[in-house]
C-alpha cells in the first residue's frame, strides 16, 4: 500500500523546494521489484522484505546509497521534497538529461539556481526498483547533495522514522 501525500504534506514540499504550482510533468512513477529479489508469495508474512534502515548522521541527516540507472547516486533522504532532485554532477554521470524545454528557477538552502524536469529510467534503493521516476535536476551550485524526495519516497510502502533511524520499506 503506497501512503498519500496529504495536502498540508505537499504543501510543505513545494515550498521547501520553492516551487509555486508546478507539478512533475509524469505524474508519477511505477515500483517494480528489482529481478534479481524474488516478491514474498501470499503465505509469508508482511514483513518477508527487510526494511532498509538508515542511521541518522552527525549533521542529524539521513543518506542513502541508491542506483540511478545503476549507476550509485549519495542522496539525503528529504520527506519535505515533492521531487526527487539530483545534482547536475550526479545526473550526468548517470545520463539523466532534462527536458530541453525552458528551465525554471528553484530556490534552495544555498540560493536560486536553473532546474530542468528529468525522468530517472529506474531509481533502485535497497531492494525496490522505481521505474520512470519524475526529478528535477538542479544546475551547478544549487546542492550539496541529490534529495530524494516524494516521487520515489511515496511508492515505498512506507517510511518510518524511529529515534536516531529510518526505515524504508
Amino acid at each position: 500500500m503506497a501512503p498519500s501525500l496529504s495536502f498540508k504534506s505537499f504543501s510543505l514540499a513545494v515550498a521547501a523546494l520553492g516551487f509555486t504550482g508546478i507539478m512533475p510533468p509524469g505524474g508519477g512513477a511505477r515500483l517494480t521489484p528489482t529481478p534479481a529479489v524474488p516478491m514474498p508469495s501470499a503465505d509469508d508474512a508482511i514483513d518477508a522484505i527487510d526494511p532498509l534502515t538508515l542511521k541518522r548522521s552527525a549533521d542529524g541527516l539521513f543518506y542513502v546509497t541508491a542506483a540511478v540507472n545503476g549507476v550509485p547516486v549519495r542522496f539525503v533522504v528529504d520527506t519535505g521534497a515533492n521531487v526527487v532532485v539530483l545534482t547536475s554532477a550526479d545526473a550526468a554521470a548517470a545520463g539523466v538529461t532534462g527536458s530541453a524545454a525552458g528551465g525554471r528557477a528553484m530556490r534552495t538552502a544555498g540560493g536560486t539556481a536553473a532546474m530542468r524536469w528529468a525522468t530517472i529510467e529506474r531509481l533502485t534503493i535497497g531492494d525496490r526498483a522505481i521505474d520512470d521516476a519524475d526529478a528535477a535536476i538542479v544546475g551547478d551550485g544549487g546542492l550539496p547533495h541529490s534529495l530524494l524526495g516524494q516521487s520515489a519516497l511515496s511508492r515505498l510502502d512506507s517510511v518510518t522514522l524511529r529515534g536516531n533511524r529510518l526505515q524504508l520499506r
